[in-house]
Order: structure tokens, then C-alpha cells, then sequence
């Protein structure tokens, strides 16, 4: 397995599957504004291999504290979970080489 493909495969596992029970979630609560905002960062991941689109859909998420959204509790503890595993996924992904 190539470290892209390990790398895509944490994506999913770590970010990917639970913002799809996330939003499995809010289909079943009937919270379409909340199901719209995390199936739009499911759209942003569908390429768990980018570094540059796993960064974009990680800010986005970043961004649901602020965009008048309303959360259960349960809601909130499972994106405050996927938050965590998104920071630590980051500080993973690749930085510049400004030394040379």
C-alpha cells in the first residue's frame, strides 16, 4: 500500500464514514439544514487521496460552529469527535519544504 493510499484510507475511516453517520443522523432527526451543511463536506471529501480537498472539507467543518446551525447533543459530540480526528489528521498531511 502506497502512503497516498494510506493516507486516503484513514480519510475515510477517520473523516469520511462518521460524517456519513453524522448525516445519517440528521436525515433521521429531520434536520435538513444540518444533513445539507455535512453532505456538502462529504461532496468536498470525495477525493480522500488530495491533500488540498481533505484540507478544504477539514476548514469547512471547522465552520459549523458558525453558520447558525442548531445541534443535539449527540450531534455535537460526534462532530465534536470528527473535529478531533480531523486535527489530528492534519498535522500529518504534508508541508512545504522551504529550506531548499
Amino acid at each position: 500500500m502506497s502512503e497516498m493510499d494510506s493516507f486516503a484510507t484513514v480519510v475515510v475511516s477517520d473523516i469520511v464514514e462518521p460524517i456519513k453517520d453524522l448525516c445519517d443522523y440528521f436525515a433521521e432527526s429531520d434536520s435538513p439544514d444540518e444533513f445539507a451543511f455535512f453532505a456538502n463536506v462529504l461532496f468536498m471529501l470525495r477525493e480522500p487521496d488530495s491533500e488540498i480537498a481533505v484540507l478544504e472539507g477539514i476548514l469547512e467543518i471547522s465552520k459549523c460552529a458558525f453558520v447558525g446551525l442548531s445541534f443535539t447533543p449527540i450531534a455535537q459530540q460526534k462532530i465534536d469527535q470528527i473535529l478531533e480526528r480531523a486535527i489530528t489528521l492534519s498535522h500529518t498531511m504534508s508541508a512545504p519544504d522551504f529550506g531548499d
